[in-house]
């Protein structure tokens, strides 16, 4: 089976007002990223057939994105154009990463991991103290808040009375100094 043309693909823009200036720049957009599109369903997707139909969506997003907009290059086009196709390929990879399971419920139970018990909760409290028993109570409660709770840094500053910046500073030092006890590399490294 023959691929569609670049000059195929833009039947989508249809005849409207805007089309006459949009089609002809995305036009030679698609001309410019084809190739690409195609490696990237290749190397992405594992099936070339998917490219024109992918591409057929980020035309459609790149013309109804343009439409509201003065005329524009078609530098600026492949960039928009390159963009839409990018993420219909992501959403496209999405769909095949989800897994479907048929079969009973006791199929499930034993494909399942066991339930954790209270037991490990505890365990993972106890951990968290001896781990956190160096530190001064004020990080400690800073840490919980913004690690554990996932509080912001304004409202963690807040409840210990200190600045955002010094706050974050002792926790990043703590943190710090928690993975150099363990032999854990920092990851910023």
């Amino acid at each position: 089976m023959f691929s569609p043309s670049p000059s195929d693909l833009v039947w989508v823009i249809g005849f409207t007002p805007q089309g006459r200036w949009i089609a002809p720049i995305v036009r030679a957009a698609v001309r410019v990223e084809w190739q690409k599109a195609q490696q990237m369903a290749v190397s992405q997707l594992g099936d070339e057939t998917l490219a024109p139909e992918l591409m057929e969506l980020a035309i459609q997003q790149t013309a109804e994105y343009l439409a509201d907009r003065p005329p524009t290059s078609v530098e600026e086009t492949r960039t928009i154009l390159s963009r839409f196709y990018r993420n219909a390929v992501r959403r496209k990879a999405r769909t095949y990463q989800r897994i479907f399971f048929r079969g009973a419920s006791r199929d499930i139970e034993y494909c399942t991991p066991p339930t954790k018990s209270f037991g490990s909760a505890v365990e993972a409290e106890i951990d968290l103290d001896t781990l956190l028993d160096d530190t001064d109570p004020d990080l400690q409660l800073a840490m919980l808040m913004r690690y554990g709770a996932r509080g912001s840094w304004k409202d963690v500053a807040k409840e210990t009375a200190k600045s955002i910046d010094a706050i974050r500073m002792g926790c990043r030092r703590e943190v710090n100094r928690i993975r150099k006890r363990f032999g854990i590399r920092d990851r910023t490294k």
